[in-house]
C-alpha cells in the first residue's frame, strides 16, 4: 500500500513518467552484466533496444527471449481447446517488440502471423529484426489497417489494462469486425487479484463494478494503469463475442498473473 501511495503522490504532481525513467535506469544498470552474459552466450538472437524492452517488458533479455517462447506455447495449448491454429491466419495485438509473436512461426510453421502496435519505433524494430511476421503500426484508437473478418485467431496480453474507458468499448468493437466468423480471442485484464494494487476509493470503485484508472499520463504506456472488475468486462465482452473461458489471475511466486479471457466471436 505504501508503494501505492508513492505513486499516486507522483501522479498527482505529473511525474509518474520521471519516476518510471529512474526506475529503468535503476533496472538497467542492475540487469547490465546478465544481460551482457545472455548476449555473448546467445549471440545471433535478436533483442530490442533497453527502452523498447522496458516499456513492454522488463530489461531481462533472458526473460524476454525464454518466457516469450514459454508465453507462446502456453497461448496455442490455450487456443487448442477451442481451435487448431494449423493452416490459420494469427493477430498479435500490441505486440510490442515481438516477445511472444516472434516464436510462433518456428511453432506452428504453416500458419501465417501478424502484429500490430501504437509504438512506431517497436514496430520499426520488430520489421527490421523479427522473420515470417508481417507487422503493422495502428494508432493508439481504432481502426486498424487490417481487411474485415481477417484473422482466425487474435491474442493481447496487457493491452486493455493500459487503456482508457472510452477505449476498451472500441477496441473490442474493432476486435469484432477483424475477426473471423468464428475465431477465437484471448485477452488478459487487471482483475480481482490486482485488488491489493488500489487505495481505498479506487477499491470501491472497482467493488461497484467500475473500471478504475490510474492516468495523468500517456494512454497506452506502462505507467497508464487500467484495473478490471471481471463483472464489468464480462459485460462489456458479451456484447460482440461469447465468452468461453475467463481464467482468474493468481499469487504467483514471481508476482500477479493477469486474468485470462478465452472469446468467440458471436
Amino acid at each position: 500500500m505504501l508503494k501505492a501511495t508513492v505513486k499516486k503522490i507522483f501522479r498527482s504532481l505529473g511525474l509518474i513518467s520521471t519516476l518510471d525513467y529512474i526506475m529503468y535506469r535503476y533496472l538497467r544498470l542492475k540487469k547490465s552484466a546478465a544481460n551482457k552474459a545472455f548476449k555473448k552466450e546467445f549471440p545471433e538472437v535478436p533483442i530490442p533496444p533497453d527502452y523498447i524492452l522496458y516499456e513492454a517488458h522488463q530489461i531481462d533479455y533472458r526473460a524476454y527471449y525464454t518466457n516469450g517462447l514459454g508465453d507462446a506455447k502456453y497461448l496455442i495449448d490455450l487456443f487448442s481447446k477451442y481451435i487448431s491454429l494449423e493452416g490459420k491466419t494469427v493477430l498479435d495485438w500490441g505486440c510490442g517488440p515481438s516477445r511472444v509473436i516472434r516464436h510462433f512461426p518456428s511453432l506452428i510453421p504453416s500458419s501465417t502471423f501478424y502484429g500490430c502496435d501504437y509504438n512506431v519505433g517497436t514496430i520499426e524494430w520488430n520489421k527490421n529484426n523479427i522473420k515470417n511476421v508481417t507487422f503493422e503500426v495502428n494508432d493508439l484508437h481504432p481502426p486498424t489497417v487490417f481487411e474485415s473478418v481477417f484473422f482466425d485467431a487474435i491474442y493481447g496480453l496487457s493491452i486493455f489494462t493500459h487503456l482508457s474507458e472510452e477505449n476498451h468499448k472500441k477496441w473490442i468493437d474493432e476486435l469484432h469486425r477483424i475477426c473471423a466468423p468464428n475465431g477465437i480471442v484471448l485477452m488478459t485484464t487487471h482483475g480481482e487479484v490486482y485488488k491489493v494494487k488500489l487505495l481505498k476509493h479506487e477499491l470501491e470503485r472497482f467493488e461497484a463494478n467500475e473500471l478504475v484508472i490510474n492516468g495523468q499520463t500517456k494512454e497506452g504506456h506502462r505507467t497508464y494503469t487500467a484495473y478490471h472488475p471481471p463483472k464489468m468486462m464480462r459485460q462489456l465482452f458479451e456484447e460482440r463475442f461469447t465468452v468461453l473461458e475467463h481464467l482468474p489471475g493468481k499469487q504467483e511466486s514471481w508476482g500477479l498473473s493477469q486474468d485470462m479471457w478465452i472469446l468467440k466471436k458471436k
